[in-house]
């Protein structure tokens, strides 16, 4: 490279870093330029963002409206109460405490404060999502709606009363105003509104409704507290029915007017009752599993009277409650005979007599006691003296009898060894000599089987109340912690085929001990009795039998009525065994020789029996001559 270039080239660079130099750009321009820029690109973002949402509001306004088109072509009138916010209501007082819901405006949840389950849970009789009050409106453009699917603004509210208020506008709604009774478990619902005609057609009679519950399980034996929950209903003017309680389920269409519809259990019971009545009914009932949390589910629909008229309104009482005989019964006392609600009927009893012992006899003698005695161990046992001394002159008859064919026995023995015989003739004659003997003494074979026969009916009647009656509930006695369910002192929780099906799972000690003194009275009784006669022998296993079926039956029953049982039994020994040291058999076996020298009438039952004789014996004949 020579001398010119070098210079060429130095010069050359001189004059591109003065250029660069002269023109590089101020401080102040590249902070602003930046600036510039950041703030271009935050603008961008805004512009974006609110782009974003003005579409996303868009988007959002076209379903809203597409919506509220779609409400008003199922609800109509009543579209703007399908969008709310639920909202729950209490009503309570010292008995009872209820939640209502705004969506439906019915009561949802009942809790009774004076009660728990038998693990000492609080008891609702139903709770959220358990029970379902509908009424299905048809409104005046043709729409089907349902209460259920509706808000309802509560309105006047207090800790006992309040309206929910179905609205179509200020001036056009439908009232449920509900009022729960001062001390009581009872509700008032009436169902009014003003200018209904704006809402319902102008011929509006009848109006829908519909009512359903899911029984909860509240009792330790969910089979035995199956037994007793059903669906009862009462015919205006008449009786109370029932569906069944043993089928898997069951339903009925009921044309005739029914005045109340009740789903209930053991011992408590919900029960819808109109001021007028109920028509085209159709209840229905299904046995919810075995052992689960509920027992059965019950549902109802119906017709009831209901117009657009001004100032129309329609009735009804709901009853959240225990099943206390005298309480439901005291119901009647406010109404005249005609308009009787019979609640009390929700407490089994029994039918004819044994309801009639129950009703006039047990449960004034037991709601006597109670005002002088809380322990219920003692009101049975005296209850169970009260019916023994009430029978105890006819019983002592029996014992009389019972003497009677005891000495009588070894003339019994002397007449089976004369006729040993087994073919038909020889026992015709034997059973003619025998039944000559008792007739001639003055003695009944039968007579024996009075105190038993006399004890029965309060045997049944008290079947029939223990299990029933609320006031042994929970009620503890020795090791029984509830005289309403079994007193087990040994379970098992391995299920054993038949045994567990029929027997249980678990060892009842008050049903052992009235079975082991059954069985000890029975011995006792039959030894005495024995005349050696071979019908008396294969029967005498009848008892034994009869109690160990007894001691399956009543494992799972109420230990108050097992002890009950047992009392009784123990009583009756001691009744007879006192009766031996009461009655002179001397003097009583010269009667019965006495009864021997005189002529006797024949009784209408030994008449009976004789002819029952002289006809057998000539169809033997007859058969013989035809051989």
């Amino acid at each position: 490279m020579d001398k010119n270039t070098v210079i060429g080239l130095v010069l050359i660079g001189v004059v591109i870093f003065g250029f660069s130099w002269l023109n590089r750009p101020d401080p102040k321009e590249i902070e602003a330029q930046r600036q510039a820029a950041i703030e271009a690109v935050r603008q961008d973002s805004i512009a974006k963002a609110e782009a974003e949402a003005v579409a996303a509001q868009t988007a959002a306004a076209v379903p809203d409206s597409l919506k509220q088109v779609s409400d008003y072509g199922q609800y109509g009138l009543l579209a703007s109460a399908t969008r709310g916010t639920e909202e729950v209501v209490e009503l309570k007082n010292s008995k009872v405490q209820l939640k209502l819901s705004t969506k439906g405006g019915a009561i949802q949840e009942a809790l009774l404060v004076d009660y728990k389950t038998y693990d000492g849970k609080p008891l609702y009789l139903f709770r959220q999502g358990e029970s379902d009050f509908n009424l299905p409106l048809r409104t005046v453009d043709n729409r089907a709606v349902d209460t259920r699917d509706l808000y309802f603004t509560p309105v006047g509210r207090t800790d006992s009363s309040v309206v929910m208020r179905l609205a179509v506008d200020s001036a056009t709604y439908l009232d449920f105003a509900y009022t729960l009774l001062r001390e009581d478990y009872r509700v008032r619902m009436t169902v009014s509104g003003q200018n209904l005609h704006a809402l319902f057609p102008a011929n509006m009679t009848m109006q829908d409704i519909e009512w359903s519950q899911r029984i909860r399980r509240q009792e330790q034996s969910w089979k035995f507290e199956n037994q007793y929950t059903s669906t009862y209903y009462k015919f205006s003017g008449d009786d109370v029915e029932r569906l069944s309680d043993s089928k898997q389920e069951d339903k009925k269409t009921l044309e005739e007017r029914l005045h109340w519809v009740s789903f209930k259990d053991k011992y408590f019971a919900s029960v819808l009752v109109s001021d007028g009545h109920f028509e085209n009914n159709k209840l229905a009932q299904k046995t919810a599993p075995e052992g689960s949390d509920y027992i059965k589910d019950c549902s109802m629909s119906a017709t009831f009277p209901l117009d657009v008229r001004p100032g129309t309104k329609a009735g009804f009482t709901f009853f959240f409650g225990p099943l206390k005989y005298n309480m439901l019964r005291a119901y009647d006392k406010e109404v005249k005979a005609e308009d009787n609600l019979d609640l009390d009927h929700l407490v089994y009893l029994g039918a004819s007599i044994f309801r009639w012992i129950n009703r006039f006899m047990i449960i004034p003698a037991s709601t006597f006691l109670q005002q002088y005695f809380s322990n219920w161990g003692l009101i049975i046992l005296l209850l169970t003296l009260g019916i023994k001394l009430l029978i105890s002159p006819l019983a002592y008859k029996g014992y009389i009898s019972s003497a009677k064919m005891r000495l009588l026995r070894p003339q019994v023995q002397e007449i089976n060894s004369k006729y040993q015989g087994k073919d038909q003739e020889t026992m015709m004659k034997r059973q003619k000599a025998t039944m000559d003997l008792y007739r001639a003494a003055g003695a009944g074979p039968m007579s024996g089987c009075l105190p038993m026969l006399l004890q029965f009916p309060f045997l049944v009647a008290m079947y029939m109340y223990f299990p029933t009656t609320i006031d042994i509930r929970q009620q503890s006695f020795l090791w029984a912690k509830d005289l309403s369910s079994y007193d087990a002192i040994f379970s098992w929780t391995t299920h054993i085929p038949l045994l567990s099906d029929f027997y249980g799972n678990h060892v009842s000690l008050f049903c052992l001990l009235m079975s082991i003194s059954n069985i000890l009275y029975i011995r006792y009784t039959m030894n005495q009795s024995d005349t050696g006669q071979e019908g008396m022998a294969m029967l005498k296993w009848m008892p034994y039998i009869t109690t160990v079926m007894f001691l399956f039956f009543f494992n799972q029953n109420a230990s108050g009525l097992c002890y009950y049982y047992f009392l009784s039994s123990i009583i009756t020994v001691i009744q007879y065994f006192s009766t031996r040291f009461l009655i002179n058999e001397e003097k009583l076996m010269l009667q019965l020789e006495e009864n021997k020298k005189k002529p006797r009438k024949k009784s209408k039952w030994m008449a009976r029996l004789e002819e029952a004789q002289r006809q057998q014996e000539a169809a033997r004949r007859q058969q013989q001559k035809r051989k």
